[in-house]
């Protein structure tokens, strides 16, 4: 077996407003350092929480766009571009992987990597040597669906590829505050409900979102959220969780990042 076919931990990175890709910040250092002491991926296969589609949907073979979806921040950050590639092989193998499963997958070829998927990409591999694989978060998902999602795409994880998620522990935008400020008390408490959650090891403990600490201040919205339980899912039943890192950007925004293993 290769260097680039052992397993690959399932990970989870937070990818905070946009402009993290070019501001110096602790979670921008972290991503920055994040391959220097593992193994490089054979590919990688994301989930981000800005690319919503009614089905599901798996990047088609061939170059991806780099996706500026966003509005009014500093021009920099449209210039940037991370021409990542979506193998052939690779995209096939989860496409089979899928429909073993029971999932009925449209290849798209329009989208390319949202702002969730190529910031953090283009920080933890700035190369953009390693085939990438962008896969849709269909709308209506839940916590158990998304599970369900990274268990049938796990056996990638024994081959070489990075299964990861991205998204925010908390994403609360119409209560952000001036970078630097402190975490507020709701953010936290959600964070640490939801480290609990993931050291249990089992996806019934988030079956009522709603149950948790202030859980609609930190999402009005569930998208975000949801990228998480990819990783979870991938990683197995009783998966370890080992938080790699964790800040708080404009206040209220978590930039959390985890490992899982089976």
């Amino acid at each position: 077996m290769s260097e680039t076919q052992r397993t690959i931990p399932p990970v989870f990175f937070a990818h905070g407003a946009p402009t993290l890709a070019v501001e110096d910040t602790a979670a921008n250092r972290f991503l920055k350092s994040f391959a220097q002491n593992g193994i490089e991926p054979r590919s990688i296969l994301i989930l981000s929480a800005h690319w919503e589609t009614d089905g599901l949907k798996l990047s088609a073979p061939g170059p991806l766009r780099t996706y500026h979806d966003f509005r009014g921040f500093p021009k920099e950050l449209y210039e940037i571009s991370y021409p990542a590639i979506a193998d052939e092989d690779d995209v096939d193998e989860t496409a089979q992987l899928l429909e073993e499963a029971g999932y009925d997958v449209e290849l798209d070829s329009e989208w390319g990597l949202d702002h969730g998927a190529w910031v953090p990409l283009s920080l933890a591999f700035p190369a953009a040597r390693i085939p990438v694989t962008a896969l849709s978060l269909p709308n209506g998902s839940t916590p158990e669906s998304i599970y369900r999602l990274g268990r049938a795409v796990a056996p990638l994880r024994e081959k070489g590829v990075l299964i990861a998620g991205s998204g925010s522990t908390t994403h609360n935008l119409r209560d952000i505050r001036p970078q630097g400020s402190n975490a507020p008390d709701w953010a936290e408490n959600f964070d640490h409900w939801l480290d609990e959650g993931l050291k249990a090891g089992s996806i019934d403990y988030f079956k009522d979102l709603d149950a948790a600490p202030d859980f609609r201040r930190n999402h009005p919205t569930e998208e975000h959220l949801l990228p998480l339980f990819f990783p979870f899912g991938a990683a197995g039943a009783q998966a370890s969780v080992e938080r790699l890192h964790r800040s708080y950007e404009y206040g209220s925004i978590s930039m959390s990042y985890f490992r899982f293993a089976a």
